[in-house]
């Protein structure tokens, strides 16, 4: 008797070790969303184009927030020519320092800090970019938050003009 539980005690407890939780189809969608996200910043941010491109569904859009000539949504081959003038605005390399992501399911929200040199002198900007995924595990769509003033001064070189309103 004494083997017999002991064989028992053995058995339940290689079982119990080899025994990984199963996942939900909703914690499988986030892993896949987080390694599809993360694949594509880190190839938008290295100037891996075809990377990025192959993550992306056709019908892509990115939109940069904001009140400025560049804040609208684009397409594809507008984003690779707003891109290329973006390139124009700054001295040396884009950089971007990753600071975490949240994702549930299809969405994630990815946070950043861009380090770079611009026309305007040393910006620094924190960015958050919301990325939506399709049911093929697509990127469909990617929007972007940053402080455009920082932008328009930085890399643009402008000075902001006006009165300060008393309150």
């Amino acid at each position: 008797m004494k083997n017999f539980i002991s064989i028992f005690i053995m058995a339940v407890t290689i079982i119990s070790c080899n025994n990984k939780p199963i996942k939900s189809q909703k914690e499988i969608l986030t892993e896949q969303t987080r390694e599809t996200v993360l694949k594509s910043y880190n190839a938008q941010i290295s100037g891996d184009i075809e990377t990025m491109k192959s993550l992306l569904s056709d019908d892509w859009t990115f939109t940069l927030t904001g009140e400025l000539d560049i804040s609208k949504t684009y397409n594809w081959e507008e984003f690779l020519e707003f891109a290329g003038y973006f390139g124009t605005l700054i001295k040396g390399n884009v950089g971007g320092e990753y600071k975490g992501i949240i994702v549930e399911g299809k969405t994630a929200m990815l946070f950043a800090e861009g380090r770079m040199e611009g026309v305007g002198g040393k910006y620094e900007n924190d960015y958050a970019f919301k990325y939506t995924l399709n049911d093929e595990g697509k990127i469909v769509s990617q929007k972007e938050y940053l402080s455009d003033l920082l932008l328009l001064t930085q890399l643009y070189g402008q000075e902001i003009c006006g009165e300060k309103k008393k309150l």
